[in-house]
């Protein structure tokens, strides 16, 4: 007797999402490199089990702008611990940000509008060799 049978390709490639809303009663800052304005946004910690890149990718009903932070984000210093910024990688208004995490480490994914007084809804997809454990921040707002 012979057996055969095959086995369904096993997709190296794991997917999580995070969904939220700007409104206007979100929290506001000046993000980095901007003079003025006030931007809604929400703050996403982020935790990744394996050492490696990943990709977040926003699908939103405005403009969106993503910000990647190391370790910790504060709203009054929105340059400190910056790692990168994206507008329209994704294309179609957009962000994508492609970076490689450590395990163990925690990072902060800001997620805001190209303008500002913007509000609506967004999902952040992120893709990478593992799952990526996303979950509402709030910052401190003073030192």
């Amino acid at each position: 007797m012979i057996c055969s049978f095959s086995l369904a390709p096993v997709s190296a490639y794991d997917v999580s999402t995070y969904s939220g809303i700007l409104s206007s009663s979100s929290a506001r800052f000046t993000r980095a490199n901007i003079n003025t304005g006030n931007f809604y946004y929400q703050a996403i910690q982020v935790v990744v089990s394996t050492t490696s890149t990943y990709n977040f990718t926003s699908t939103s009903s405005f403009d969106a702008y993503g910000c990647l932070y190391d370790g910790s984000f504060t709203p009054l210093y929105s340059s400190q611990s910056l790692i990168t910024t994206d507008d329209d990688g994704a294309g179609s208004g957009q962000f994508q940000i492609d970076r490689s995490l450590q395990s163990g480490r925690t990072y902060i994914l800001v997620v805001t509008t190209y303008n500002i007084g913007i509000t609506g809804s967004f999902t952040i997809r992120a893709g990478g060799p593992a799952s990526v454990y996303m979950t509402a921040y709030t910052p401190a707002t003073r030192e």
